[in-house]
């Protein structure tokens, strides 16, 4: 059965588990009055009455007596989503990110990631969802309870957060912000109780690995054309083939992120030169044997923990190579879509095209004008099909719920599209860009709208 808007509010009364509707709702919902009926909320249930809302036989608002709100743990009123599904209706959706790092503070709940949480709750406006962060320790599984943390707004406009008890919701956001922080006790166990709970689907599941990813793709004869060759663990003799097959060459760690620790290696005269980011600059370094160069690189890191890939001769801008940032999203009716394509230029001499190495972000729109005039539109769509088939390939790959995406792409000389990294939990930084505000609050609006579909409403 469809899905209601309504506006719901509370009704003081302490003996009545009831809800109170307009007799246009009651009959739309093939309902009867004083009819028992289950009402849902998340993973919460209670039985209540159906009563006629006499004073509104029109409209869409929706009362709770304060019995039935407390049962259910509603946290809140105002726009929500009603729905009658089988015997039941359900409130909702409820939508839980879960995260670490959660504290008491009203002020700063999330610690240093506050306002970043803070702007994707803010998404929820206009939704008609009950939408809250938690963490794992924050979970009651025996009253299939959540003390979470709400974004309101107060009587002046302003966002409060305010802590409240709730419901286990209907689908869960995976924030969890690190490898390190996936490996604590915590969030191990609560992954492992919500693989056996009924009916909760949790989107984003975990960081992808490199090689991982590569392993997927590669075999796949619908994307492997924009796979780059690699190699996992890679000897000398690898590095060796491969630097005599191509240019340019890679070493990247499996499980990298923002550039740290990648080697760019390229063929230079007599010998070969060895560039990358040292922590406190760019660094380049000419060797005349390429057993000498692996030794250097490999003194201080582990050769099982390293990927060597083939290296793409990148399109340049202004003399500097780019490549993209795609990000991408599940909407409402569980399509990819691309929500936003940055460019990221290389600093001077740096290794990767990342800010925190001297790179900068110019809006693909932009960039792609520059360079491609009348065939801006042509480009744009090549790599908007090969993200979306490539986010297909891996979300059915991996066989996981996948709600967005941040794939790095680039274009080469021969404008043959690449995908260099796959990111599950992709950053945002690039949306700090003044004119990619629009695509910022797109991209948060859409994973509101993917929980939606895999809430079922």
């Amino acid at each position: 059965m469809e899905t209601n808007r309504v506006r719901l509010r509370f009704l003081s009364h302490s003996h009545v588990y009831g809800i109170i509707l307009p007799i246009t709702l009651i009959q739309k919902l093939q309902l009867r009055p004083r009819q028992k009926v289950t009402i849902t909320l998340g993973k919460k249930e209670a039985v209540a009455t159906v009563l006629i809302d006499k004073r509104n036989s029109d409209g869409n608002i929706v009362k709770i007596t304060s019995l039935l709100q407390n049962e259910l743990s509603i946290p809140h009123g105002g726009l929500i989503n009603l729905k009658r599904e089988g015997e039941n209706l359900r409130l909702g959706p409820a939508i839980g990110i879960v995260t670490t790092g959660v504290r008491r503070d009203p002020r700063n709940p999330i610690g240093p990631r506050t306002s970043f949480l803070q702007k994707l709750l803010q998404a929820q406006e206009g939704k008609g969802v009950f939408y809250y962060i938690f963490s794992p320790n924050d979970v009651d599984w025996d009253k299939n309870e959540v003390i979470a943390w709400f974004l309101r707004k107060g009587k002046n406009g302003t966002y409060v957060w305010r802590r409240m008890t709730t419901a286990i919701p209907d689908v869960i956001y995976d924030r969890i912000p690190s490898r390190s922080a996936e490996k604590h006790a915590a969030v191990r166990d609560f992954k492992y109780k919500l693989a056996n709970y009924p009916n909760t689907p949790m989107f984003n599941h975990g960081f992808f690995n490199k090689w991982g990813v590569h392993q997927l793709l590669y075999p796949n004869p619908e994307v492997n054309e924009h796979i780059p060759e690699t190699y996992t663990s890679p000897s000398l003799q690898t590095v060796r083939n491969l630097i005599r097959k191509y240019p340019i060459v890679y070493l990247k760690p499996k499980n990298g992120s923002l550039g740290y620790g990648i080697v760019k290696v390229v063929r230079a005269g007599d010998g070969y030169d060895a560039s990358y980011h040292n922590g406190s600059g760019n660094v380049k370094r000419h060797f005349t044997k390429l057993s000498s160069l692996y030794q250097h690189v490999f003194r201080s890191r582990r050769v099982g923990s390293y990927l060597a890939q083939q290296g793409i001769s990148l399109m340049t801008f202004h003399g500097r190579p780019f490549d993209f940032r795609v990000h991408l999203h599940k909407n409402q009716q569980n399509e990819w879509v691309v929500s936003c394509t940055a460019a990221k230029v290389a600093g001077s001499g740096s290794v990767t095209t990342h800010v925190r190495t001297g790179g900068t972000v110019i809006p693909g729109d932009e960039l792609l004008q520059q360079l491609f005039g009348r065939q801006k539109a042509l480009m744009t769509e090549r790599i908007s099909d090969a993200s979306i088939h490539l986010a297909t390939a891996i979300e059915l790959a991996k066989g996981i719920d996948l709600g967005e995406l941040g794939l790095d792409m680039g274009i080469d000389t021969h404008g043959h599209v690449w995908m260099f990294e796959a990111n599950s939990k992709p950053g945002r930084s690039i949306f700090k860009h003044a004119r990619l505000k629009e695509a910022d609050y797109e991209s948060r609006k859409l994973l509101v709208d993917y929980s939606c579909y895999l809430a079922n409403f």
